[in-house]
């Protein structure tokens, strides 16, 4: 058996005194929910780039490159027509029918 120095705070030191017998086994166990939390989010990341590929392989979902987000956006200024505001078109519509 190996042993392994441990350094923890003296709250989780007096709630691990009275299980002191069972260590072995608690770490076993955390360890193990570590492991199984890490494969179940490999997994979703796999199942996702999975939906991905097979959405964009139908050519009805284009996804984004998310190198695309990082090009700052352009902005236009509107064009500037002559002759009266559309709302003014809509409410003089409007008011004739």
């Amino acid at each position: 058996m190996v042993t392994i120095p441990l350094q923890v705070s003296e709250d989780l030191a007096r709630r691990l005194l009275p299980m002191q017998d069972r260590l072995p086994d608690i770490i076993e166990r955390g360890l193990r929910d570590l492991e199984t939390e890490a494969n179940t989010l490999q997994r979703a990341a796999v199942s996702r780039s999975a939906v991905l590929a097979a959405l964009q392989s139908t050519g009805l979902v284009t996804v984004p490159d998310p190198a695309a987000r990082l090009t700052p956006r352009t902005r236009h200024t509107p064009l500037q027509a002559g002759g009266p505001l559309a709302s003014e078109l809509i409410v003089e519509d409007r008011q004739t029918s």
